[in-house]
């Protein structure tokens, strides 16, 4: 049964965004017809992308800072009345906090139907850390944001907690698990520059912030003396790596990728042999984080190190899909802590049949009717 029309509002790159793109497709498959709307990261990119549905990317001339927020909010809103111009929506769909506002303007006004799905712990994020007023500015449009919300969907169960907590708004939990798909096929080594005969340790992340473990993980490598490491993504310490590998006398043992599509990422994940995730606690959004990628190496049956966080560290301990680096503190100490995990894990490797049996339990296709259910009329 046909919907109607669903914008879907996201402030990343719509091309790398794999959460938004499942919802997409949950969507559309329950009778809605999403339009997707994001932005350009350079001039020059294309107005839209390839996907099954129309989208579009405004370029806003900003990149970063207050007036990158304020110039999305006045974009978002403008493609927003834009649309409703045309009678062409029934709903509305905004993802984070940063599209929030003009996705709850624009529903009150029309009488449009709302879902919110916050990817992350939006005012822990580590880029507000040390910024007290930003961080208030924010937690103000947030609970002026909230006060029209019946229920929203987060990632994990101690992030709804307290959005429960602070708000009293019912909260969802929908985890950043893949699509179950059939596995990929490993990427040649040899195309990656990747050794046959050495055990390869990948982190991949769509942006490694700081404090995301990139640079934790290059540390940890010359303590390994056997092994290689990839890292596959964008960001600082992505950014960062390929002169610390320098600088340790492991540059022959890094091999820095830039992100890519996700079905050639599934090749690469496949391709390795210990998968990394390896976030330090020193923002809240970090500490309370699930990653996607524990799921992403979970369905290409490798197992994981992960730090001894309250959230992702339970689940490799719990699902026993891998080993969790003794807490730390200081660079040295964590590097060699990752180090000693890594070494433990390939003496004890979890079976590839544990491995596929708990990514069975942990897929997109369980969490579709939870999503569907965000979907309420406001007051």
């Amino acid at each position: 049964m046909e919907k109607g029309r669903i914008a879907v509002l996201v402030s990343n790159d719509l091309t790398f965004d794999q959460r938004v793109r499942k919802t997409c497709a949950v969507l559309s498959a329950d009778g809605w017809e999403p339009v997707l709307i994001g932005r350009r990261m350079r001039r020059e990119d294309a107005v839209s992308i390839d996907r099954p549905y129309r989208t579009h990317r405004m370029w806003l001339g900003f990149q970063k800072g207050p007036l990158f927020y304020l110039s999305l909010q006045v974009g978002m809103l403008r493609a927003l009345r834009r649309l409703h111009r045309k009678g062409e929506v029934s709903a509305v769909w905004a993802n984070d906090l940063d599209t929030l506002g003009p996705a709850v303007y624009m529903a009150r006004r029309t009488g449009w139907k709302l879902a919110y799905d916050s990817h992350e712990w939006f005012t822990e994020a580590e880029g507000l850390q040390g910024k007290p007023l930003r961080r208030a500015i924010w937690r103000r449009w947030e609970k002026r944001c909230f006060g029209h919300l019946e229920r929203m969907l987060t990632v994990n169960g101690a992030i709804a907690d307290s959005y429960r907590s602070s708000y009293g708004v019912a909260v969802d939990v929908v985890p950043n698990v893949p699509e179950r798909l059939e596995p990929a096929e490993p990427m040649p080594r040899s195309f990656l520059g990747w050794p046959e005969d050495r055990t390869v340790l990948l982190m991949q992340g769509a942006f490694m912030d700081r404090d995301r473990g990139a640079l934790d993980a290059v540390r940890a490598l010359a303590h390994l003396k056997e092994c290689h490491l990839a890292l596959i993504g964008s960001g600082p310490e992505h950014a960062a790596a390929a002169d610390w590998g320098r600088r340790l006398g492991v540059a022959d043992r890094l091999h820095v990728h830039d992100r890519m599509p996700f079905e050639q990422l599934r090749r690469c994940t496949a391709s390795a042999d210990i998968g990394l995730s390896l976030d330090r606690s020193t923002a809240g959004n970090f500490k309370f984080s699930l990653p996607n990628k524990l799921f992403d190496y979970l369905h290409a049956e490798i197992p994981v190190v992960c730090t001894d966080l309250p959230v992702a560290g339970k689940l490799v301990k719990t699902e026993k899909i891998g080993t969790v680096a003794a807490d730390a503190e200081g660079d040295e100490k964590i590097a060699y802590s990752i180090a000693e995990a890594v070494q433990l894990l390939l003496r004890e490797k979890p079976e590839k049949s544990h491995l596929r049996a708990v990514a069975a339990r942990h897929h997109w296709g369980e969490y579709e009717g939870v999503l569907l259910r965000a979907l309420h009329t406001l007051d």
